[in-house]
C-alpha cells in the first residue's frame, strides 16, 4: 500500500526540513511538497532534502495545490499533511492496519499541538470533539483518503477557506471516516499571532457564518484582515 503523503506549502522554510524529516528511511511512501509561489527559499530546500520532491502549482490557494499534487501523485492513500504538522510515530503503519478493512474510506487523526499548557490541551481536546461529534475537521489533524475515493468526489472544492472540512464531509458520505487514536502534533503559531481566546472566537464565528451561506471569498478577506 503506497501512501503519497502531499503538503501544501507556502512561504514554510522555518518548518519544511523538520516536516520531511520525519519521513526519512520510510517504506512505501512518496512524499511532494506543492509549493504555492513561496518566496522564502522554501523550494531551495525541498530540493536540497533526500527526502521528497517539490513541485509547483499552476495556481496559489491550498485546496488548488492539495488537488494538484494529488494528479501527480502515484500512491493508492493520500495523506494530505501541514507543513507544520507531524504524525505520531506509529501513524503510517495506522493508516495501513485501518485501511485493511474495505468500508473504510479514510479519516483523521485526533489533534494534538506543540505545546502542552492546559490553554492548548484544551484546545486539542475540544477540536478533537468537534471533529468526532460534529464531523467538522480540518487540515491539521492529517486527513488520509483512498485514492479512488478522492477521484470519486473529484478532490478538495475549491473554496478559499474550509475547503478541507467541506471535503471530509463528502469523503464521509462514501463510506466509514475514522479518526485514529493517535495525535498529530501540530504548530501553534497562529494562536500566538493571533492571540488564543481571539483565534478561538473568530475561527468559530467564520464557521457560523460559512454555514449560515456567507460566501468563501468574503470570508476569506476578513481572515486576512484578521492575519
Amino acid at each position: 500500500m503506497l501512501i503519497s503523503v502531499i503538503i501544501p506549502a507556502l512561504n514554510e522554510a522555518d518548518s519544511i526540513q523538520a516536516c520531511l524529516a520525519q519521513f526519512d528511511q520510510q517504506d512505501d511512501l512518496e512524499v511532494l511538497v506543492v509549493d504555492g509561489g513561496s518566496t522564502d527559499g522554501t523550494l531551495g530546500l525541498v530540493e536540497s532534502s533526500d527526502i521528497g520532491r517539490c513541485i509547483t502549482a499552476p495556481e496559489p490557494g491550498r485546496a488548488m495545490q492539495m488537488n494538484f499534487g494529488a494528479q501527480q501523485a502515484t500512491g493508492d492513500v493520500l495523506l494530505f499533511l501541514h507543513a507544520d504538522t507531524f504524525l505520531p510515530l506509529e501513524g503510517l503503519d495506522l493508516i495501513r492496519q485501518t485501511l485493511v478493512s474495505d468500508d473504510v474510506v479514510g479519516g483523521r487523526f485526533e489533534l494534538g499541538l506543540a505545546e502542552s499548557n492546559i490553554g492548548f490541551r484544551l484546545i486539542a481536546y475540544m477540536s478533537t470533539l468537534r471533529s468526532r461529534y460534529l464531523g467538522i475537521t480540518y487540515g491539521d489533524q492529517g486527513i488520509f483518503v483512498r485514492r479512488e475515493i478522492f477521484d470519486s468526489v473529484r478532490g478538495y472544492p475549491l473554496l478559499l477557506l474550509f475547503e478541507d472540512s467541506e471535503f471530509c464531509t463528502l469523503v464521509a458520505r462514501r463510506g466509514t471516516f475514522v479518526m485514529l487514536p493517535a495525535q498529530v502534533r501540530s504548530s501553534t503559531r497562529r494562536w500566538h499571532k493571533w492571540g488564543v481566546a481571539r483565534t478561538v472566537i473568530w475561527m468559530w464565528l467564520l464557521r457560523v457564518l460559512f454555514t449560515c451561506g456567507v460566501s468563501d471569498k468574503t470570508l476569506c478577506r476578513w481572515y486576512r484582515a484578521v492575519r
